[in-house]
Order: structure tokens, then C-alpha cells, then sequence
């Protein structure tokens, strides 16, 4: 079940504030995703997180306030602003009204549609509070008598099974805990809202054990510690859903004509357990993480066809029931959809529409924190295999075995997503992103013959593990045709026009797909297809380095440069002139969007392609590589209503992406945000981007004139080129704008004299000018293979260090592996000048000051770090290495 915007908000303020860690966070998205409801509701009933916690996070990361109801007194013309049946559908309790602004209370302020409903209501503006569930149930029972509603006015722990009266009481009788342990856990209770019992094993008075030995006594239920003997048939289980069984935390385990036994964590629900099951209810008490595991073990198929059926009112409880039991008597052999329609409990349409559902899906938190960077794949892949109790592979340090990685079909391997990598004994361990699926292991077992042994991998890694066994394994075929029908022609001495002519279309077409392919799994950011005297050189750009790739045969150049130029629109026949085009590459797994760029050369054209990121893989700033200390004042800096902010850089400095990550963070939905970009590298959902067009006379001062006119609060511009465009951007800023901009220069005071030198008055720029951010991407040492390493004297003395300095630090180096390729070094990051603009450099500016003034200005009185100084400090932390650093700055 897909979540919503409001619970995806929430699990990213949680996640970034620390209140629950990944694997928590996974736990409750799994559940949510099978039974639906409120994110907060989950975390709030498996003890995760209390609902005061959950309502501070919110407090601090957006301004909405908590308010108690219970002191609150309503006034008569807000509470009369909703009508009585609207407050109770989204629990909202209106309580003061300001002339057109209606102040709610919502159990769910980030609801939209709660947003919605009561604007809709009231025709006021809405202005969002929070206030506790319990507070807002009795509110709208007290002030809207007509509903017929009762409800006691609420008290700190009141309803549950773990408050501060009762539990305190016996646990205290048994000697568990003192009063003074007591007290100090209901003040710690008041602040987070969280169950007296978590509160007390949190703060390790009392064992978990401890604990639910003392519920099940309160509750006068039986305790029993480890409940995973029992052995429930398919007809016993059936009386809950999963979605039921997970939302409850309740395992029906036996029955008997007394009733039914259930496992459960949380005696609170026996009544609506027994509602739903329709027979009296034996409870066991066991602690959440028991039930957590007999619902995997005894619900292992997320879901069911007979569940969606259930929920969608197409089936009934009974008939699902009876359904389970013919399935069983049959072996199982029948897929359950059959079993339903020979029974005559739903027709065929009702079950391909609960498939459809059932395989529709919907995005989850997990796949947004991923794509915006605070849940690495790895991270999550990791989290689900510690949850489930399966190996995590990392292909790098477990790869698989090249004969068995071809025993399953293409067609399985990417309908599933899974790489068979090795033999265990009789059975065949599988790489999977998610080991649950069922009907994968069914598939897998049935094509191989084997045992099926699941394993966890994240689903980038088995991406690239498919394209690599079943994507390039015809490259070598393809390149030794292309010799021979290249030798072929030589032997009739024809000219390389006439030679690459004939080649087979087929086969260039194929090579072409292979190299592509070939640079997205090596993760390069440019391919060079060079034709030389004797050869094709091909070579990709990974990490900044150029790297050699098998030569082509010198006869298939000029067919492999015009099937790159068709796939970019270009003119095949011009072949005196560069041209630039744009290639979308989608086979496979692989969908890229490629910038092509062709020059003649004097053995022919050379192509260079870019491989653009998609704008979903466009970090969150956290992910930028920042120290701790220019990112708490480059957040500073991009929050600022106003002002120019310039991020500099030479080509190749990541100066693009840095501006996109920024914009992403700030272009929200309240602001109009335009950009001018020259080409539009990354489509940005949400921001109104244009391209410059020369001919159409379409240039960067010419947008920026009409931007003014559009109304807009944040502007970008791809490059500022000229004295026009620096011009009209300083006016912007000046105007009530936030203009962000690169600019090519060296180093960020360099780029306050590159204004001057484009014409814009010290004074304007003193003015207008919040910061500059330079920066240069240095490669970041291989996790798989750094070690230990001393530094090099000639480099401490290059980069004016002494031995003293670096004692004790961190040095490391790759001793180089298959994951980076022996090079040592896998990605980068990026190392950061971030001048800010503040008093002492406003007067500097104005005065006039040269860019070294103005630098030593910024370095004493505004705790600017240099390039070089920050990259130092990060090859210290054992992030990279001093030559890395030394590469790229220059002091």
C-alpha cells in the first residue's frame, strides 16, 4: 500500500533527527505497506516511537506547533466554523479563529486531504496544530454533543496497559523497581509520550522479560517467553489475515472448542481480536519481537491473493477460509485464484482485478530515501537481510560463480531480479532484493531443479551482475566479426569509406549498445570512441580518469560513428563540422540519457559521449560530501530569502550537480523556481527550466529579463558568461530574489573580482553576493581495499605539512581490488571553499579589495576553510589521500 506525502515527510524528519534508526524504519514500512493506515500509527503501536516524540520531531523540523487541549478553551465561532461530522472524519478540533484564519488541532497535521476537507468546511485558511489523539477524541465528544459521542477527559497514560497507576503499582510489589525509578521514568514518559514499559527497559531498570512477566499478570494472561513451538495449520491461521496478524501483533496458533489460542504482544486488543476471529479468544503474552518472527514464519507470502480479495469486500472471511481448506486437501498444487473461482466465490473479473492490485504496487519510503540519498542501497539491502535472517552478498567480496550464473533463463533473471552465485551442497544460493517472493523461489526451483537458498543483494548490484553475464557476453563475438569483415575489405584495398559500408548493421548496432552498457556498469561519467591510425581507441572516464577499453578494427569506425550520430539526430553525412545531439540509451536494465558531442579529427570524427544522471539519483545535500563544518553554514547560506549565491569550479568540478542537490532542497513547492540552463542536463520535477538558443536568440540575459517578469522567487542560472547576464542577475538579487549561479573561477574570492571584471559595482556586489561555494572533486579511497599507509614526504612537503601534523592521523591507501578496478580509489567527493558574506567581507568588497585581500579577510574574520585545507582535513579522516588532494588544488 502506497503512502502518503505526509508519512513520507514524517519517516524522512524521523530518520533525519535520529528518533528511529533503518532497520526500525524498515520494520515499520514493511507493515505498513500490508496493512495500510498511518506510518505514525505504526511506530506509535509497536513502541518505536511515542506519539509526543513523534509530535516534537514535527514541531522542530516544521513549525507546527503541539497544543494540549486539555487547558485550551475553544472559542464558539471556530469550533461552529467545521461541521461536526467533517472533525470527526479527519480528527481535527477547531479552537480560535483569527479574521479568515482558522486554527485545528489534527491528529495528522501533514494530511493533505485533512488540510483539504477542512478548508473545503470552513472556506477559512487553515492554520495546522497538533494535539494528542486522545485530546482531539475528547474534544470533539465534549463541544460536539450532536455526534453522540463519550469519551473521558484524558490523562497522561490513561487506556494503556503500561501507565504510570497499575503497571508502576506492580511492578513496584514485585520488587522490579523503586518509586525514585519510577518517578524518574514518568518524567521521561511525559516528555516522549512512549509506554511506561519501554520507558523503564530503555532506561535498563527492568529486563523486556521483566516486563511482560508483569503485563501478563496485569492482564491475566499467561507469559511464555518463546512461543516459536507451535505448529498452527493453514485453517487456525486463517482466522486472521497477515494484515490483521501484523496490525494486532497477534498469531492465532490453536483452537480447540473453548476457543482459539492467539500470541500476542499487546493484550489491549483481546476485544477486537475476538471481533474479528468471531469466537472467544485464549490470549499468550510473549514480547513483540516472538510475534514479529511467527508472523514471517507462519505469513511468509506479503500479499495474498485471498487477503486483497478480503479487503476489497470481494470475498468474505468464511468463504477465504473454506477456500484455504480445499487448497490444502489439494497439496497446494492449484493457485488460490483457481480454488476461488471454482468455488463460485468470485468471477474472473473480480480476480484479475484483485492480481491487478495485488501487482499495481505504489512508491514506498524506502525507494524515496533511497533516490534522495539518506538510505544508501547497500544500507537497505543490509537492514532487510538482518530482519529477515538472510545472508547479505556484496558482489565485490562474494562474486558469483560464472557457470552458475548462467543456469536460469535472461527473461527469469530480469522479470525477478535475481542472479543465481553459487552451489551449496545440493541447493543454489540466489541473490535477490527481496527473498520473500515466492513465486520467484517457486520459478527458480522448478527451471533449476534445485533447492533454492535466497539471499539478500541490493538491486542495483544484481542489476549490473545481469547486464554483465547476459548483456556483454556477445561483445567479444561482435568485435572479432567486425576484424573479419574489416580484413575482408583491406583485401580488396577499398578506401575506409567504402570499407565501413558494408560492415554488418546488425553487428555495429550491437557494439555500439555493448559500449554503452558497458560505461553505465563501470559507472563512467564520458565515452571516447577515437578512431586512430590503426584502431578504434575507446576509453571511459571513471573517477576523473580516462581508462583503456579493448580497441575496435580501424575498418568499423566511420560505420560506428554514423550509427551514433542516427541515435543522436545528427547529420551523417556532415562529417567536416562538430555537431552536439542527445541520445536516450534504454536496453535492458540500463535507461540513460547520453550528451553527445563529434569533432573531426585527422583519422576521422571522434565522438565523446556524457552519460547524464537521472534527476532522481541527484543527492540530498547531506550526501555532498560536506565537512560538519561548512555544512551547518551552507545550509545558512541556501535559506536565505534573497541574494546571489555562486558555486564555482573549473569543468569536471561537479558544480552542476551541487546546484541541482541546492535546488532540490530549496525549490519547494510554495516557490516558483526557473532556470536557465545551457544544455538541460537533469529534468527537476516541480522547477521550470528553459535552454539558451543562440539562433532563436534565446540567451541567458535574455531569460533572465523574462524570468523578472514571471514572478519568481528562486532563479538558477547554468553559467554566468557575460557583464549582461552578471548585471541583471545582481539587479535580481537586489530586487527580493534568490539567484543561484557558477561561475569559473579557481577559487570562491575569485569570483567577486570575476563580477567586477564583468562590469557589476563593488557596491552591488557587496550587496547583492550571500556567499560562494568553490569546489573539486578528489577520489575517495575504495572501502573494499584501503589500508594503513604512511605519507609521503615529498607530498607532506608539496602540500606544506609536517610529519608532527599528520602523526595520528588516519592516512589510508587502496592496495587496489576488483571493485575499484586495482586502482585503489571507488568514487568522489567533493571538497569544499565556502565563503560567506558577512560584515567584514561586505567592507572589503566595497572597498574594492583585490581577491588575496579579500581572501585573507575571509580566512581571519570569517573562518573560511580553503580548498586545500578542507581536502587535507578529509584525507586525514581517511576519506581519500594527499595525493588525491594535492591533484586537484593547487594551495
Amino acid at each position: 500500500m502506497a503512502l502518503s506525502l505526509g508519512d513520507r515527510r514524517l519517516g524522512a524528519i524521523l530518520l533525519e533527527q535520529g528518533y528511529v534508526n533503518d532497520t526500525d524504519l524498515q520494520k515499520a514500512l514493511v507493515r505498513h505497506s500490508e496493512v495500510g493506515g498511518r506510518l505514525a500509527d505504526i511506530l506509535i503501536d509497536s513502541g518505536q516511537v511515542g506519539e509526543k516524540r513523534i509530535a516534537r520531531a514535527i514541531e522542530e523540523a516544521l513549525g507546527i506547533p503541539l497544543v494540549n487541549l486539555l487547558v485550551v478553551t475553544p472559542e464558539p465561532q471556530a469550533v461552529a466554523a467545521i461541521r461536526p461530522q467533517t472533525a470527526q472524519a479527519v480528527q481535527a478540533f477547531p479552537f480560535a479563529l483569527e479574521g479568515q484564519t482558522l486554527r485545528v488541532a489534527l491528529v495528522d497535521p501533514l494530511s493533505s486531504l485533512a488540510l483539504e476537507a477542512l478548508e473545503d468546511d470552513s472556506g477559512l485558511m487553515i492554520e495546522p496544530c497538533q494535539a494528542l489523539r486522545e485530546q482531539v477524541l475528547w474534544s470533539i465528544a465534549t463541544y460536539y454533543p450532536e455526534l453522540g459521542l463519550t469519551a473521558a477527559p484524558p490523562a497522561e497514560g490513561s487506556g494503556s496497559p503500561q501507565d504510570g497507576g497499575r503497571l508502576g503499582r506492580l511492578l513496584i510489589a514485585r520488587g522490579l523497581i523503586s518509586d525514585a525509578q519510577l518517578q524518574v521514568a514518568l518524567d521521561a514518559q511525559q516528555q516522549t509520550g512512549e509506554l511506561l514499559g519501554n520507558t523503564l527497559v530503555a532506561q535498563r531498570v527492568i529486563t523486556e522479560d521483566g516486563l511482560y512477566e508483569a503485563l501478563a499478570e496485569q492482564a491475566g494472561v499467561r507469559y511464555l517467553p518463546s512461543p516459536r513451538d507451535f505448529r498452527p495449520s493453514e485453517d487456525v491461521l486463517g482466522s486472521l489475515l497477515r494484515a490483521d496478524a501484523l496490525r494486532l501483533s497477534a498469531v492465532p496458533v490453536d483452537e480447540s472448542a473453548q476457543g482459539v489460542t492467539v500470541v500476542t504482544s499487546d493484550p489491549r486488543r483481546h476485544e477486537e481480536i475476538e471481533a474479528l476471529i468471531g469466537r472467544p479468544v485464549n490470549l499468550i503474552l510473549t514480547k513483540p519481537a516472538e510475534v514479529e518472527a511467527l508472523v514471517e514464519r507462519h505469513y511468509p507470502q506479503r500479499g495474498r491473493l485471498g487477503e486483497q480479495m478480503v479487503q476489497q469486500g470481494s470475498l468474505s472471511r468464511a468463504q477465504l477460509r473454506e477456500a484455504l481448506q480445499v487448497q490444502a486437501r489439494g497439496g497446494k498444487v492449484k493457485p488460490l485464484g483457481e480454488v476461488i473461482l471454482e468455488l463460485g466465490f468470485a468471477g474472473a473479473e473480480e480476480i484479475d482485478a484483485a492480481l491487478q492490485k495485488q501487482n499495481a504496487g505504489g512508491g514506498r519510503l524506502e525507494d524515496t530515501l533511497v533516490q534522495s540519498g539518506k538510505i544508501s542501497p547497500e544500507m537497505l539491502a543490509r537492514s532487510l537481510a538482518a530482519q529477515l535472517g538472510y545472508e547479505y552478498l556484496d558482489p565485490a567480496q562474494n562474486p558469483p560463480d560464472p557457470q552458475v550464473a548462467l543456469m536460469i533463463p535472461e527473461a527469469t533473471a530480469r522479470r525477478y531480479a535475481v542472479v543465481p552465485m553459487r552451489l551449496q551442497g545440493a541447493s543454489l544460493v540466489v541473490a535477490m532484493k527481496d527473498p520473500r517472493n515466492v513465486f520467484a523461489l517457486d520459478d527458480l526451483k522448478l527451471i533449476t531443479g534445485r533447492d533454492i537458498l535466497p539471499a539478500v543483494m541490493a538491486e542495483k548490484d544484481i542489476v549490473r551482475l545481469i547486464e554483465r553475464y547476459f548483456g556483454n557476453r556477445d561483445m567479444a563475438d561482435l568485435n572479432q566479426k567486425l576484424v573479419k569483415e574489416s580484413n575482408e575489405r583491406n583485401a580488396k584495398k577499398q578506401d575506409d569509406l567504402d570499407l565501413s559500408a558494408g560492415l554488418d548493421d546488425n553487428a555495429v548496432v550491437r557494439v555500439v549498445d555493448n559500449l554503452i552498457r558497458e560505461a553505465a556498469l563501470q559507472e563512467a561519467s564520458d565515452i571516447h570512441i577515437e578512431p586512430t591510425a590503426t584502431s578504434v581507441r575507446v576509453r571511459y572516464r571513471v573517477d576523473g580518469q580516462l581508462r583503456e577499453q579493448p580497441e575496435l578494427p580501424r575498418g568499423s569506425a566511420q560505420s560506428i560513428l554514423a550509427r551514433i550520430k542516427i541515435m543522436g539526430n545528427l547529420d551523417i553525412a556532415e562529417r567536416r563540422l562538430p555537431q552536439d545531439g542527445r541520445v536516450r540509451f534504454k536496453k535492458g536494465s540500463i535507461d540513460i540519457d547520453l550528451r553527445l558531442s563529434t569533432l573531426p579529427t585527422v583519422y576521422g570524427e571522434k565522438a565523446v559521449m556524457r552519460l547524464l544522471q537521472k534527476a532522481e539519483n541527484i543527492p540530498e545535500v547531506e550526501q555532498l560530501g560536506f565537512s560538519e563544518y561548512n555544512f551547518r553554514r551552507y545550509l545558512d547560506v541556501i535559506e536565505k530569502p534573497n541574494g546571489i549565491f555562486l558555486v564555482t569550479g573549473p569543468t569536471g568540478s561537479g558544480k552542476s550537480f551541487t546546484s541541482f542537490s541546492t535546488l532540490k532542497r530549496i525549490a519547494r513547492p510554495e516557490k516558483n523556481t526557473t532556470t536557465i540552463e545551457d544544455p538541460i542536463e537533469y529534468e527537476i520535477p516541480g522547477i521550470v527550466q528553459s535552454q539558451v538558443n543562440s539562433a532563436a536568440g534565446m540567451t541567458f540575459a535574455r531569460a533572465l529579463r523574462a524570468f523578472l517578469r514571471q514572478d519568481p522567487d528562486i532563479i538558477f542560472v547554468g553559467e554566468v558568461r557575460d557583464a549582461e547576464t552578471a548585471k541583471i542577475a545582481t539587479e535580481a538579487a537586489l530586487t527580493g530574489h534568490l539567484v543561484l549561479a557558477t561561475l569559473h573561477t579557481n577559487d570562491a574570492p575569485g569570483a567577486i573580482t570575476r563580477l567586477e571584471e564583468m562590469g557589476v559595482e563593488h557596491f552591488n556586489i557587496a550587496a547583492s553576493v550571500v556567499g560562494v561555494l568553490a569546489q573539486r572533486l578528489v577520489r575517495r579511497v575504495c572501502g573494499e581495499c584501503k589500508q594503513p599507509t604512511n605519507a609521503d614526504p615529498d607530498v607532506l612537503r608539496r602540500l606544506g605539512l609536517t610529519e608532527e601534523e599528520v602523526r595520528g592521523s588516519q592516512l589510508v591507501r587502496g592496495a587496489g581490488c576488483p571493485r575499484c578496478g586495482g586502482t585503489g580509489y571507488k568514487g568522489r567527493m567533493g571538497i569544499h571553499e565556502l565563503m560567506v558574506i558577512d560584515d567584514p567581507l561586505r567592507r572589503a568588497i566595497g572597498a574594492g579589495k583585490t581577491a588575496a585581500e579579500i581572501k585573507d579577510v575571509a580566512q581571519a574574520d570569517s573562518g573560511m576553510r580553503t580548498l586545500r585545507q578542507d581536502g587535507i582535513e578529509k584525507a586525514l579522516q581517511g576519506l581519500t589521500t594527499l595525493e588525491a588532494v594535492l591533484a586537484v588544488t593547487s594551495n
